[in-house]
């Protein structure tokens, strides 16, 4: 058999070859948005799986922006963190107008409800938002865009069974607002956060952040226990809002609130 043949018959048996074989593998795709959650958030989202309740959280780097969210937009109660409406409803709105007397009452209003949540001077400072400017806290949610928030309404009570409803995203926002110091002004913001750095509660957003400064307003309600603030540790500064319902004991709630939250700072903070 001379050269020609034997160099046409591999070359016949090559091309058959290729024409047999199985054809090769498609890349794999990308991965896609809203599919299975992805570490760091992981944690975050499992927390809120397990929870045995109804649970939304939203956290927020402050400083590069990232942000985690779980149930972010779900409406729950206010609980006491609608305290944080009223103080910049009275701040912005009646402060300005007030005698010096009057603002000496309003302060100490506003740091009896930071410091310990105390009832009577939320329900004093209601009144007179109502007596002096009765739109106040509306011009509050208007300002700040807050869509699901209301504080002492009528319509929030008769479409969900409460007066003051929120959802962890927009407490989160009325927080941020306070921190940046822009609505208020240096001053008003700067007694805010020292009140709300110095509460008695420690158990929920702080328990896990002893090495850190932390600002947060806590909430609850039968059923219901909340927790709005950021963490603060020198170099991130980490803005966490959650919020939990259950049937089970507050302790419960307690718990999962300050894992989560330290779940939540270990996922933004800078590594």
């Amino acid at each position: 058999m001379n050269k020609r043949l034997c160099l046409a018959l591999l070359l016949t048996v090559f091309l058959s070859a290729c024409a047999q074989a199985p054809p090769a593998p498609k890349p794999a795709p990308e991965p896609q948005a809203g599919g299975a959650p992805t570490d760091p958030a992981r944690s975050i989202h499992l927390a809120v799986e397990r929870f045995d309740g109804q649970a939304g959280v939203f956290v927020k780097n402050l400083g590069d922006g990232r942000t985690v969210g779980v149930n972010a937009d779900k409406i729950f109660p206010t609980a006491s963190t609608n305290k944080l409406v009223v103080a910049l409803a009275v701040y912005r709105y009646l402060y300005s107008e007030a005698a010096p007397v009057q603002r000496r009452e309003y302060d100490r209003a506003i740091k009896a409800m930071m410091v310990t949540s105390d009832n009577p001077s939320f329900y004093r400072l209601l009144d007179e938002i109502a007596a002096r400017k009765p739109d106040a806290l509306t011009r509050v949610l208007a300002d700040l865009r807050l869509t699901h928030t209301r504080v002492n309404s009528g319509e929030a009570f008769n479409r969900y069974g409460y007066h003051s409803v929120t959802t962890p995203r927009e407490m989160a926002t009325v927080f941020e607002t306070i921190y940046n110091e822009a609505y208020l002004g240096k001053e008003m913001s700067a007694i805010l956060k020292e009140e709300l750095a110095n509460t008695v509660f420690r158990e929920e957003i702080p328990r896990f952040m002893q090495r850190s400064r932390v600002m947060h307003k806590v909430g609850s309600l039968p059923g219901l226990l909340c927790d709005v603030g950021i963490v603060d540790d020198g170099r991130d500064k980490i803005l966490i809002s959650v919020f939990a319902t259950t049937l089970r004991p507050e302790a419960y709630a307690s718990s999962f609130i300050a894992h989560t939250s330290a779940a939540s700072y270990n996922a933004l903070r800078t590594k």
